[in-house]
């Protein structure tokens, strides 16, 4: 089962070069929010916790590394034996400060839920740079149909992250980008989808961001 609202927004230009990448809000975009985003306290692995990213996706890996200037380190657990971690102690204080976290309940666990005000407080470059990193990590581009014509439309889809598909809305409208439409599909998981336009320069800055998506 599909819902979805059409929205309209006028297009705005983008002058903006990869100089001007606001790495925290980069990596911010980056970052994991199935079900929140979760610690484990007593685990090493997650001191300067920023993101993970799966062994394979190496060309993923090699654009945070360059945007951030850290290196992805192995984690000591075995049941995380595919993923790699970014740690940092800086940026791992720089982008809790956009989550507001609770205890779960029974354990020595936090889950923080991304703070959508605080997001939005960031200037345009923040927010295009969120839009990057989130774009790098969970989008693509989608073939539509529209009366037997054909057109191609970008998309961001996130897994149980409802606060994170809320940030994006909003970041997509600051920005003044055309969205086509939203939907949520209602199955296990829940995914929260975003189909928007581009003008050509925010196509170009995209464009970049999937070259990274292909090993």
């Amino acid at each position: 089962m599909k819902n979805f609202i059409i929205f309209c927004f006028a297009l705005l230009s983008f002058n903006f070069n990869a100089q001007e990448i606001d790495k925290t809000y980069y990596l911010l975009g980056a970052v994991d929010n199935y079900s929140g985003r979760n610690y484990e306290l007593k685990n090493s692995d997650y001191k300067g916790y920023i993101l993970k990213v799966n062994k394979d996706e190496t060309n993923k890996i090699k654009k945070l590394q360059e945007v951030s200037g850290l290196k992805f380190s192995n984690f000591n657990s075995e049941t995380l034996e595919n993923w790699v971690s970014l740690n940092s102690d800086v940026y791992e204080k720089e982008i809790n400060q956009f989550y507001s976290f609770s205890k779960v309940k029974g354990t020595e666990n936090y889950r923080g839920i991304i703070n959508r005000d605080k997001v939005l407080k960031g200037t345009k470059n923040q927010l295009l740079s969120y839009l990057l990193g989130s774009f790098l990590i969970h989008g693509n581009i989608k073939t539509e149909n529209d009366g037997g014509d054909q057109y191609e439309v970008y998309e961001i889809s996130v897994a149980n992250a409802k606060p994170q598909f809320e940030v994006l809305k909003s970041i997509l409208k600051e920005l003044g980008v055309y969205t086509i439409k939203e939907e949520i599909w209602y199955k296990i998981p829940f995914t929260f989808h975003v189909k928007f336009s581009s003008d050509s320069e925010l196509k170009t800055l995209l464009d970049k961001e999937l070259v990274y998506q292909n090993n």
